[in-house]
């Protein structure tokens, strides 16, 4: 029989030790960010969400932690879960370019990440019916000369009716779009 690994979290637990300190040089070591995903990749779920736990009571900041393990993870619903907590925990900037009206139009959804490059997700529409959904780096953003930066819930305002008949029509969606539904989700 295998001994059992020692836990990872314990919510009694002070901010502090080994740990801690780990957690606090993957802001400045992409090094100990690797190790730590890989660490994470290495786990069964439930220490998975063990070390989750850890990371958000230990770190400062913890989205760049917490994005890495969105990297490694393959289970959709612990992948929805850590975006989830992105969401709510992480440091997420966003921005929002607008042009047209509702029924011909464009809009780019921009956010950036800490440690991670930005990308932003593009969406054009004719007649009221979205044509195309592209997600892009922002070294292969272009940014339209007739767009105007807006407030992001006013974009979302725009989008969110076009982006919910397009899915309700059975139009496909783009790998890589649920890393936008922050500019989505209420609150």
């Amino acid at each position: 029989m295998t001994p059992p690994r020692p836990g990872i979290a314990n919510a009694d637990r002070p901010r502090l030790g080994s740990f801690a300190s780990l957690i606090d040089q993957i802001l400045d070591d992409d090094n100990a960010l690797d190790g730590l995903a890989f660490a994470y990749a290495e786990l069964d779920e439930p220490e998975r969400l063990a070390l989750t736990h850890a990371v958000l009571q230990d770190a400062g900041d913890p989205t760049q932690a917490l994005v890495a393990f969105l990297t490694v993870e393959d289970n959709p619903r612990l992948r929805q879960r850590l975006a989830g907590l992105i969401r709510k925990h992480g440091r997420i900037e966003q921005g929002a370019f607008l042009e047209g009206t509702e029924a011909h139009g464009a809009a780019r959804l921009m956010q950036s990440l800490p440690g991670l490059e930005p990308e932003s997700l593009r969406i054009v529409w004719k007649e009221s019916k979205i044509q195309s959904i592209e997600i892009k780096s922002r070294t292969d953003v272009e940014i339209d000369s007739a767009a105007a930066a807006v407030a992001v819930a006013d974009a979302v305002e725009t989008l969110a009716p076009l982006v919910w008949r397009h899915i309700r029509s059975g139009g496909a969606l783009p790998d890589g779009v649920d890393r936008f539904a922050g500019f989505f989700s209420a609150g």
